[in-house]
This record gives structure tokens, sequence and C-alpha cells, in this order.
């Protein structure tokens, strides 16, 4: 698959969120109810935010985030907060989830030519993905991910 690197500014945005910790496989169960706190008031799309990932053993530890204007939640361990804006290199991958590793390859590929360093947490947002209801289409999946950029001193 090709990939096309792109170099973006990304927005600050107010997130419901949820901290989690285990498989990531297991990290989207979740994410109903970060968006049961919004009750509805959702205005993005759903990511997670990256603060370790072990390629190895599946292990991870994100904030699974709803975009959303309301101002306060404290149900089951979810909370608000404000992301600040970034610089980020982002990549769009189309397939199913289990293809993503591709795109990271890609990305990271790209990064070393280009000598960008980068700074945690990183994102993948899910702009096209399996339903609540119904799964969807694997190969119509649609993730973008976002690696912010190390401000240069």
């Amino acid at each position: 698959m090709e990939y096309n690197i792109e170099i973006k500014n990304i927005e600050s945005i107010k997130v419901a969120f949820m901290k989690f910790k285990g498989h990531y496989t297991e990290a989207g169960k979740y994410m109903p109810e970060v968006f049961k706190s919004v009750q509805g008031k959702t205005i993005g799309i759903p990511f997670f935010a990256y603060y370790l990932a072990e390629k190895k053993t599946g292990l991870c530890e994100i904030d699974l985030c709803v975009p959303t204007n309301i101002e306060s939640t404290n149900k089951n361990g979810i909370t608000i907060k404000e992301l600040p804006g970034f610089k980020a290199a982002c990549v769009t991958h189309i397939g199913p989830y289990d293809s993503v590793p591709m795109a990271y390859e890609a990305i990271d590929n790209y990064l070393k030519k280009e000598k960008l360093d980068l700074q945690l947490p990183w994102r993948e947002v899910f702009i096209k993905g399996p339903g609540l209801v119904m799964k969807g289409n694997p190969k119509k999946y649609i993730t973008e991910i976002i690696f912010p950029l190390k401000e240069v001193e």
C-alpha cells in the first residue's frame, strides 16, 4: 500500500477520556462508556492517545478520547481535559486494523529520512470503523495516525 505522509497543524481540542492499560485489542470495548458519558454531545471523531505500546506483547497505556464541548463528567473514571494543539506527521490508513502496522512502518521510515523527532502521545483517529451495532466492512475502515513532532529549539 502506498502512503502519503503529511505535516499538519493539529488544533487544540477538549475531550472526555478514560485511561486504559492492557492489551490494545481490548481497548475498544471501553469506548461506549466514554460515548455515554458525553450524552450525545460529541464534536469530533473518537481517537486513542498512546503513551506506550509494546509491539511484542500488545500491551499499551492509552487515553480513550471522545471530543466534546461539555464542561465536566466523572462517570466510571471518565473526565474532561483540553489537549493542546501541535504540529504533526500524519498518515491515513485504509483497511482492516490488523494491517495498520504497514502505516506505522511508512511513517517511521519517513521520520527517519527527514530526521524528525516525536513526542507523546500519538493518536489513532478512527474516521471510519466498526459501528456499535454492526461490524461494517474492515476493507473500508479509515484510520489516521498522528505523531506530534518535537519543536526545534
